[in-house]
């Protein structure tokens, strides 16, 4: 019994240290290997569409020595789009990278309503970064869960990463 407990305690100390450490469960560092999904940053004002089978990112970024302006809309692709009524959760991110595809830092571009309708148009964003002169690109990463509440609820993990 008191093996059980000290496992208890062990596995509770270290969920809660995984928890409040921010590297862990951040991207810094990690280098992007699929150079398809680098976007690399030009001056002025830039749109582009970054897409996989599951969703549409339309963006349009502004970029300046000292920030990166980005705006646009997110949209569920195919079959995920009107095959699932609900978002239970969408979190895009962004990611900053340097001319080697290193992440010099990440942070929340949108995250969607909890139970949210999935044609709930727009899914729009707007953020204002601060970046440095080492950031040459970006690349975005995501995750959600889509659910169709209909007789039988089914649902279905989507997500995407450039690694």
């Amino acid at each position: 019994m008191k093996l059980k407990v000290n496992l208890v305690c062990i596995i509770l100390a270290a969920v809660t240290f995984t928890a409040c450490n921010a590297k862990f469960l951040s991207y810094r560092g990690a280098v992007v290997t699929r150079k398809d999904q680098i976007v690399v940053l030009g001056g002025g004002n830039q749109q582009g569409v970054w897409k996989t089978s599951e969703l549409a990112l339309n963006y349009h970024y502004q970029k300046s020595p000292e920030t990166l302006k980005i705006s646009g809309s997110v949209k569920l692709q195919g079959g995920f789009q009107g095959g699932f009524s609900m978002i239970h959760q969408l979190f895009v991110q962004i990611l900053f990278l340097d001319s080697n595809g290193i992440v010099i830092k990440d942070a929340p571009l949108f995250i969607s309503e909890r139970d949210s309708a999935s044609d709930m148009t727009p899914m729009n964003f707007e953020e204002t970064f601060p970046i440095s002169p080492e950031i040459t690109g970006v690349a975005f990463t995501y995750s959600g869960i889509l659910v169709d509440g209909g007789m039988d609820t089914t649902s279905v993990s989507i997500g995407s990463s450039p690694f």
